[in-house]
């Protein structure tokens, strides 16, 4: 019923549409295991809820080739599927239900293909990243793995009324991005990745053999408090300067929820390196039941 509500609100009638977009709100649940991408999505107006989860989706499916299974096959299956989606952007179908979602989406609001261009570039570095050199060089790729995204996502949201707030909402992005990687330290660690910069390692006396063996340290603890807080200094000043802008809630739930897992991850202590942070549904509810209020009824 409310998948239905929320198509018509969004005036999607065409059956085969309707068909694509069901089919990412549903996947919506299994990709983001109760993560941002579901509380972002009911945040959204009722009649944006389709492409919301239509943009996530197709960003996490994304994700998953340049992130999961044989590292040799990632490539192969990022460029597969990057092509597959830049084909659906241009011509504005696809066969496969979630790209044709997305292009949808993509004219409907007339968002350029360059976005799409650059996201899966940075997933293409990714794959080439074992661990980023430096912080400038980390916040390169944060930004268009992440702060892409949340550009694409404000665009919809806000129809193409943040402007000159761009990099303000890109840094948002990149910021959520890093809370991600401290959250997600022990399966990429798992994965043999280190996402944390060598830079910041050399200046903290951490090895990252010492990280990849799970080997917890004095001096480990204090690069992870300095990486948290290097997120939670910056966050104020950024949800304050897009206070009055049309992306203004959700840089504050955005905030909330990073303020949030920044909490969790310098609780976490040695656990950090075995098993990712993830945080109680309750908590996650108090962060975004106020952006929740100002869709309601829906």
């Amino acid at each position: 019923m409310l998948l239905r509500r929320w198509l018509d609100a969004a005036g999607i009638h065409d059956p085969v549409l309707r068909q694509c977009y069901t089919v990412c709100i549903r996947d919506i649940h299994k990709c983001d295991a109760g993560r941002a991408g579901w509380w972002a999505l009911r945040a959204a107006p009722a009649a944006l809820r389709p492409h919301v989860a239509a943009l996530v989706v197709h960003g996490y499916k994304a994700d998953a080739c340049a992130d999961t299974g044989p590292v040799e096959e990632r490539a192969r299956r990022l460029d597969a599927y990057g092509t597959a989606a830049l084909a659906a952007i241009e011509s504005g179908s696809a066969a496969d239900p979630v790209l044709h979602a997305m292009a949808h989406t993509f004219r409907a609001f007339n968002l350029p293909r360059s976005l799409a261009e650059d996201m899966l570039a940075a997933m293409h570095h990714e794959i080439e990243m074992r661990q980023p050199a430096t912080y400038a060089e980390w916040r390169h790729w944060a930004t268009g793995i992440a702060g892409t995204p949340i550009v694409v996502l404000m665009l919809v949201l806000r129809s193409d009324r943040i402007g000159p707030r761009e990099p303000l909402v890109r840094e948002l992005g990149e910021l959520f991005q890093l809370t991600d990687v401290l959250c997600d330290l022990a399966d990429d660690l798992t994965d043999r990745r280190l996402y944390l910069p060598a830079d910041d390692l050399d200046r903290f006396g951490v090895r990252a053999q010492d990280l990849l063996a799970g080997h917890w340290t004095p001096a480990t603890a204090e690069l992870i408090a300095f990486e948290a807080d290097r997120v939670r200094h910056r966050l104020p000043a950024l949800v304050t300067a897009l206070d009055d802008s049309p992306a203004s809630s959700w840089a504050d739930a955005m905030g909330r929820h990073c303020t949030l897992l920044l909490g969790l991850v310098r609780a976490a202590g040695a656990d950090l390196l075995h098993r990712p942070v993830r945080p109680p549904v309750s908590a996650l509810f108090d962060v975004w039941q106020r952006q929740w209020r100002t869709v309601i009824p829906c």
